[in-house]
């Protein structure tokens, strides 16, 4: 009686069907193992879960590794094939990395611990990158002499430049010059208009950058020049350059003109200093989202609301959010996407006072609740801040995240500061962290504190190349997609809806081990040697 009432619990107040049968015994139906999401994380559990808390079912497979699909969504207007974001930490995303990530389809936040040209010009820098559509390409006209394009060449490495009649973008469309025309051509004072090449291949707006590259295939020439609807004035052009890089990395983050996605972190301040300025500057570089975080959620619902106003076409992702009450409140003042975590997981504010580690929620049951209660009120992505394997990628995928925020993982990769290898700075010589002292303590002017630097270094591992950890972090999840049998995030947060997406909760020690292992890693002697015992 005891076991049948039991399995009457589990199925929810119903007798379960008892046909199966092992040596004359029976048994519950098989397909009952695990537990649906609700079961675990809503009806009347007390208890907060971590990343390591929770394991999956295996599902039915029936479809090969390579038919996974990972694209994820960052915000409501951004997708990513490879749906990884680098954290917007000073140890972990800068243009390299912001470069390398976008390169591999995912995107990398360029952090604020910098000032505010230099936090613009690395924007820029993963901008130039890849060209795209090049919207104000160096133009030349026909007075133009030979030596003033040398002059170009040395100055900024550019040896093909169109020619306009006013010498100017957007002029009439007079011809090309080239290395190639240069070559035989000795005397300085040579005027342009007598060494271009007339007959231009040239395309018309409108046209996608994939019809642009393929007229450039066709043509094959170097450059193509886009004319306006009367074909006759110049306003873009596109380079054969991108053509390499294209088919180089397939799963390349582009935005509509082709350049690489990225982002930049705005931490709003208290009082108020310099944050819309530095949000304004990172959205006139070209910044595709900018990522609100600070102390706490309400400093930023005031900036969220003046960016969307002053700038609507750049997407606003907000956080971290630990509870459906800040995620509601960022939705509400119009984030565009939601990143869920605690603090310091999510890419931890060197403006900041600390935070205790008594604030704060399990990782998992985060993701859950926060992606939960903003899929179904809002329709908006949720980013999983906290993730430090492939294992707790595929945990917060399945609980809800349309993204992961990989901070630790990157860390010591070739493409973070510092390439791979220890400096005796490590958060910059100009860093703000020593000029910023402890915020929130008093509201009484004239009244100091002594600074308090927020972010302290941990040691971790060279890594090497970060493309090549992401190719094995994709791996590793296509294939827990491919056992837990779901082609696609979207099937998979549909599995989690409908119950099909199966799981049950490890024993409670887990957070100890985890803890156990990191204190294990920091006191051995060589970074990869672990004591025997972990």
């Amino acid at each position: 009686q005891g076991r049948s009432a039991r399995l009457a619990i589990r199925w929810g107040g119903k007798q379960p069907h008892t046909n199966w049968s092992c040596s004359g015994l029976a048994m519950a139906d098989p397909a009952s193992d695990g537990w649906p999401a609700g079961k675990v994380f809503e009806e009347g559990n007390s208890c907060g879960y971590t990343f390591d808390d929770i394991v999956f079912m295996p599902g039915q497979t029936s479809f090969e590794q390579s038919e996974v699909d990972m694209s994820g969504k960052l915000t409501t207007n951004i997708t990513l094939k490879t749906p990884v974001v680098g954290s917007p930490s000073d140890t972990v995303t800068e243009a390299d990395m912001a470069i390398s990530l976008a390169l591999s389809g995912g995107i990398g936040i360029i952090h604020a611990n910098q000032s505010i040209e230099d936090q613009a010009e690395m924007v820029k820098k993963v901008k130039r990158f890849v060209s795209g559509f090049v919207l104000e390409p160096v133009v030349m006209g026909p007075n133009h002499t030979l030596a003033d394009l040398h002059k170009l060449k040395e100055t900024q490495g550019i040896s093909t430049v169109p020619i306009t009649d006013s010498g100017e973008l957007a002029g009439k469309l007079l011809g090309m010059v080239t290395a190639r025309d240069t070559d035989n051509c000795e005397d300085p004072s040579t005027p342009l208009s007598s060494i271009m090449v007339k007959k231009v291949v040239t395309a018309k707006e409108p046209l996608s950058l994939e019809e642009a590259i393929d007229k450039l295939k066709q043509a094959k020439v170097g450059k193509l020049p886009i004319l306006d609807a009367s074909e006759k004035c110049l306003v873009s052009m596109v380079s054969r350059g991108d053509l390499k890089k294209l088919r180089d990395y397939p799963l390349m983050s582009r935005d509509l003109l082709g350049k690489l996605l990225v982002g930049a972190a705005v931490p709003p301040r208290p009082d108020g200093d310099q944050d819309l300025s530095r949000a304004c500057a990172l959205a006139e570089a070209g910044a595709n989202v900018l990522y609100l975080f600070g102390d706490g959620v309400d400093s930023q619902l005031e900036l969220l609301r003046k960016m969307k106003a002053q700038y609507p076409t750049v997407d606003i992702l907000a956080g971290p959010a630990s509870s459906t009450r800040e995620a509601r409140r960022l939705a509400e003042a119009g984030a565009d996407g939601i990143v869920a975590g605690s603090g310091c997981d999510a890419g931890s504010d060197p403006l900041g006072a600390p935070i205790p580690v008594a604030l704060g929620r399990g990782e998992a049951t985060t993701v859950y609740e926060v992606a939960h209660y903003a899929a179904l009120n809002y329709h908006l992505p949720v980013s999983a801040c906290g993730v430090r394997s492939a294992s707790q990628a595929l945990i917060a995928f399945g609980l809800g995240a349309s993204a992961v925020v990989l901070r630790e993982p990157l860390a010591g990769s070739d493409e973070a500061p510092g390439g791979g290898r220890a400096q005796a700075a490590l958060h910059h010589g100009n860093s703000l962290v020593p000029k910023i002292a402890a915020r929130g303590m008093t509201s009484e002017p004239g009244q100091k504190f002594p600074t308090i630097s927020r972010t302290v270094a941990t040691p971790v591992s060279s890594k090497g190349s970060a493309r090549a950890y992401l190719m094995w972090l994709v791996s590793g999840l296509r294939t827990g997609m491919k056992d837990l049998g779901f082609r696609s995030l979207p099937d998979l947060h549909k599995g989690l809806d409908d119950g099909s997406l199966r799981m049950e909760c490890r024993l409670p020690f887990s957070s100890q081990l985890r803890e156990a292992c990191s204190q294990a890693a920091k006191q051995a002697p060589h970074p990869e040697i672990m004591p025997i015992s972990m």
